[in-house]
């Protein structure tokens, strides 16, 4: 692994991290339908584990509960929406609405999805096709949708699970309905696994993402389970699942089995074992790309306590950070399922899948991100030390100390406590904790804001000039802070206009 950090770029990050975390410690199928009535609100009955894209508010407007989403039809009463996803379907000039819900008179307590589609003919909206999943927990539910098949058309994925503990998997097809009209699916793959399922992504051509050619090679479905005819509760069997043209649907082609002794380090065999939590400890902290050059550096930071997680790519200095809503493990899985949310646009929900390959090795794949995807190794603990204690660091506590209100001219205020802080503007107050640091010669203030549960919400950076100036009978201490973001080239200017803050203690009070 020592290759890896020719550069000193990865170790540079690293610091950035541990003084990043000073703030975590800190902050704790039916045919179609006329509808009746359009526009009736309901109240999600699922949790926060849900990582559809729902029509939330923009993060600056957003309250503590969320009001629901506006479905687009009059669904019956025995119909229990949870979340929906808007996306044009079939790239005509109106969107549809995807809803997940739940019947009530399902005794297998099925998740269910519905399509709605807008009928230009009736001027109104309709449900045009509906179906069924074999997964249950609406926590751990995501839907996407993705060219699995490669002819250009866009299926419906739904992965979750189910009451035994296993992952389930299911992808529906675009097909005409009866009468050849509005939006229909039909199911081509539908299994479960109590080891894991993943969808191998193959890189495809220029040709066929052009537009040039037709067809492209089909994306595999791999599926692992625990191998019945062992008493080892680690063998399992490897299921490789193929797109069959001529019986257009998924068909099982591969199987191999693998022998659970192959584990050897009782540690691994543990963490197997375990539950979410487990895992979660498992992951929590930084971890380096090994398929990284020293030019495209790439970190991942799992943070636990404030439930972010972090990729920091060194190529372009970008950052993409995600708040860590839910995590699921199968039964016997090795690995787990992050469920995210990104921060700067709290719209897009993540699926990461996570598999364990040794102790200090994981596999990521994250749904929509090949960016991001591969191999990576743990940024071990002697290593983080390390780099503290090299006399060239970069990322150093900064010697200034604000304490009390600061004031700017357009009415914002912050309170600095220790550590944590207020701020106040036109659109109220809010709380959190804060850290300030120096990074390859600025000053950064970083600033975490948290709910009213202490629970993480954003955050934001800004590079700090400071002054104070003394006279008779007074100190005036400024403050200008410049947006930006912090990565491995350091701090980086957002082009966002500067904030300058003003405190003035009259001596002798």
């Amino acid at each position: 692994m020592g290759g890896n950090f020719r550069d000193n770029a990865p170790m540079r990050l690293a610091a950035i991290l541990l003084c990043t975390a000073l703030i975590i410690s800190c902050t704790a199928r039916t045919s179609e339908d006329e509808i009746l009535e359009p526009g009736l609100t309901v109240t999600p009955k699922g949790g926060n584990g849900i990582v559809l894209a729902s029509e939330a508010l923009p993060a600056d407007a957003r309250e503590d509960s969320t009001p629901a989403p506006e479905l687009k039809v009059r669904l019956p009463e025995e119909y229990l929406p949870s979340q929906t996803l808007t996306m044009n379907l079939d790239l005509d000039e109106t969107e549809e609405q995807i809803i997940v819900f739940k019947r009530r008179d399902d005794p297998q307590d099925l998740i269910r999805i519905l399509v709605v589609t807008f009928d230009p003919i009736r001027n109104n909206w309709i449900r045009a096709w509906e179906g069924t999943t074999i997964a249950n927990n609406l926590r751990s539910f995501t839907l996407y949708t993705d060219d699995l098949i490669g002819d250009h058309e866009q299926e419906i994925v739904c992965f979750g699970i189910n009451n035994d503990g296993e992952q389930t998997l299911d992808v529906f097809r675009r097909t005409s309905n009866a009468l050849g009209l509005g939006l229909a699916y039909s199911p081509v793959l539908s299994l479960s696994a109590d080891v894991t399922i993943t969808v191998q992504e193959l890189s495809r051509s220029e040709a066929y993402e052009s537009m040039e050619v037709t067809s492209a090679q089909s994306y595999p479905v791999i599926a692992e389970r625990r191998d019945p005819t062992s008493d080892n509760i680690f063998s399992t069997i490897i299921t490789t699942y193929f797109w069959d043209v001529s019986t257009r649907r998924y068909v099982r082609a591969l199987e191999e089995r693998i022998p659970g002794d192959v584990i050897q380090d009782s540690r691994l065999r543990d963490l197997f074992a375990g539950d979410e939590n487990a895992f979660e400890r498992f992951l929590n902290g930084p971890w380096y790309r090994s398929s990284s050059t020293p030019e495209e550096v790439q970190i991942a930071f799992f943070g636990l306590l404030d439930r972010t997680i972090v990729f920091h790519t060194g190529h372009e200095h970008l950052q993409q950070a995600f708040t860590w809503d839910d995590s699921a493990k199968t039964l016997y899985g090795r690995g787990i399922q992050l469920f995210v949310t990104n921060e700067s646009i709290r719209t897009v929900k993540k699926l990461i899948s996570i598999s364990v390959q040794d102790l200090n090795q994981i596999a990521v794949n994250i749904q929509g991100s090949d960016d991001l995807d591969g191999t990576y190794e743990r940024l071990t603990e002697s290593l983080q030390a390390a780099v503290l204690d090299r006399s060239g660091q970069t990322a150093t506590l900064s010697d200034i100390r604000p304490r009390g209100l600061y004031q700017g001219d357009d009415g914002l205020e912050i309170v600095f406590g220790s550590p944590d802080f207020t701020y106040r503007d036109r659109n109220g107050a809010r709380a959190g904790g804060y850290a300030l640091y120096r990074i390859d010669g600025t000053t950064v203030l970083e600033l975490k804001f948290v709910d009213a549960n202490r629970l993480p919400v954003e955050s934001a950076r800004y590079s700090v000039e400071y002054a104070e100036i003394t006279d008779d009978d007074r100190v005036i201490r400024q403050l200008v802070l410049e947006p930006g973001t912090v990565g491995i080239a350091g701090f980086t200017s957002s082009g966002a206009p500067t904030v300058a803050l003003e405190q003035i203690q009259l001596l002798g009070e």
